[in-house]
Order: structure tokens, then C-alpha cells, then sequence
């Protein structure tokens, strides 16, 4: 019963098992490996190739960074009591557009909660661990 209790209290880093599925992730989509399936014809093996590949992989996961610094920051600000409940909406589209340089489409109240539209707010899940982790 001890040994039970002393290997539930000990637990993985928060964003372990993101880290995990990432690396294996990005293992399996090689070119190499795509056309080892046969899923795909013909992979070069040279450098232009590589650097496209490569490009295209940083465009995924560093584009989406700003992003997940407004969602942590919203959450940090909220939890540290700087803001109000009746502010929530308006500092969420303040970090918007801080961070990413995106402004609401059409005008947003506080009547509207836009933050709510992310799972990671309402589930109160860390987010940008998972794109550090990636």
C-alpha cells in the first residue's frame, strides 16, 4: 500500500507525455520514412529538400506560439487577481492583440467570452507547456 501511494505522488512532468507523442510524431513523418510506407513516391535526399521540410515544420510549431502566450497570460493574469471578471473579455483581445496582432472581427462586449472557446480555459489546462514541449 505504501509503494502504491509513493508511485501515484510521483508524477511526470505536466507535459511529459505531450513531449512523448510529439517525438514520435515527428519520427514517423519524415519524407524517408513516408516513402518507406509507400506513402510517399519519391523523397529526396538533399539539402533544398531538407531545408523545405524544415521550414515547413518551424512554420507549424513557432507560428502558433504567440497564440499560446496569450492563452497562459490570460490565465497567469486571472489567477493573480489583476482582472476583473467584468474585464475578462477586453483583456483577452488587449493580449490578442499584443502578442499576435489580431483584433475581434466585429465588436466584443464583456457579455461575450471569447476565451471560453478554448478548452484548455475551461478545462483550466496549462497551455503553452504544450507548445514548448513540442
Amino acid at each position: 500500500l505504501m509503494r502504491a501511494k509513493l508511485l501515484v505522488s510521483l508524477t511526470l512532468s505536466a507535459g511529459f507525455h505531450e513531449a512523448v507523442g510529439e517525438a514520435i510524431a515527428l519520427s514517423v513523418s519524415t519524407p524517408g520514412h513516408l516513402q518507406n510506407l509507400g506513402l510517399v513516391q519519391n523523397s529526396a535526399d538533399d539539402l533544398p529538400y531538407d531545408i523545405n521540410y524544415l521550414f515547413s515544420l518551424a512554420l507549424d510549431k513557432l507560428a502558433f506560439l504567440p497564440f499560446s502566450l496569450v492563452m497562459d497570460r490570460w490565465r497567469w493574469d486571472i489567477f493573480q487577481g489583476g482582472v476583473g471578471k467584468e474585464q475578462y473579455n477586453c483583456h483577452w483581445w488587449r493580449l490578442r492583440e499584443k502578442y499576435t496582432g489580431i483584433k475581434p472581427p466585429v465588436l466584443r462586449s464583456e457579455i461575450d467570452f471569447d476565451p471560453g472557446s478554448k478548452y484548455h480555459v475551461l478545462a483550466n489546462m496549462p497551455y503553452i507547456r504544450l507548445q514548448c514541449n513540442e
